[in-house]
């Protein structure tokens, strides 16, 4: 019987939201990444906020 290599995967690095280009710093202790951050909640919860990332994005491209 012959072992199988096993091949090392790497987890695929969040990116921040609301700068595309960065990855996820977890700017807060208790952040595990995009999905529970305070700000991308603040500004995604906000009418007016995502307006205005998503005109300053689709400017950006």
């Amino acid at each position: 019987m012959t072992a199988t290599p096993t091949v090392k995967r790497s987890r695929p690095e969040a990116r921040c939201p609301l700068r595309p280009d960065d990855i996820c710093s977890l700017c807060q202790l208790d952040v595990t990444g995009p999905q529970d951050c305070g700000l991308v909640y603040l500004v995604m919860s906000d009418p007016e906020q995502r307006q205005e990332w998503g005109q300053r994005r689709h400017a950006a491209r």
